[in-house]
């Protein structure tokens, strides 16, 4: 099976827009959906010469077009992506290969990831909590838990590849213009089994 992660954000990325992933043989739903933010954050963007958070620009939000995944690799401890930032499940490194991602590329933009971190500590998390990154998509750490793991279980062609498009509107996310992670974030370390 060939997996496809499909990810709908809105024009406006204050909001949260969705996270699904397909088996691209069958057109079958084998994920999601889940929410998912794909904000730069504004402040640590204008420190870098972006303050409009321009997706194809350093530091701005997550571009549109198509990716490869060609790894997930581990987070937390001993490793490049802590977890209170990245979260502990790991990180899916995002490779822009179509569309505005591949201009962003061509930008000098590179470290697109999917992952979690920085989460509000709650015993129900919302779609509301999640924080804007420097351009990665920020899932909920369950979520991204629950990825990994239909990954797994699902994955002949392994990892796969994503498309993200503009989609509706879910709930806002919370607005902290002031996150800083880097950009980009090391694309390198051990890679989860």
């Amino acid at each position: 099976m060939s997996l496809e992660i499909r990810v709908k954000l809105p024009a406006n990325r204050r909001n949260t827009g969705t996270l699904e992933m397909f088996d691209t043989i069958t057109g079958l739903r084998v994920f999601g959906p889940v929410p998912a933010l794909g904000r730069g954050a504004r402040e640590t963007a204008a420190a870098h010469g972006n303050p409009d958070g321009i997706s194809t620009q350093p530091f701005g939000d997550t571009p549109t077009g198509g990716y490869n995944l060609p790894m997930v690799l581990k987070s937390g401890a001993g490793t490049n992506h802590p977890a209170d930032v990245y979260g502990s499940a790991g990180v899916i490194v995002m490779e822009p290969v179509s569309g505005d991602a591949l201009t962003a590329r061509q930008n000098g933009r590179t470290g697109l990831l999917i992952h979690s971190g920085r989460q509000v500590a709650s015993p129900t998390p919302l779609p509301s909590h999640l924080r804007p990154t420097n351009g990665c998509i920020r899932v909920l750490e369950s979520d991204l838990a629950a990825l990994i793991q239909a990954m797994r279980n699902n994955a002949i062609v392994f990892p796969g590849r994503v498309s993200l498009t503009v989609g509706p509107d879910g709930p806002q996310g919370i607005i902290d213009e002031s996150v800083s992670e880097g950009d980009p974030p090391a694309l390198d370390g051990p890679v989860l089994p």
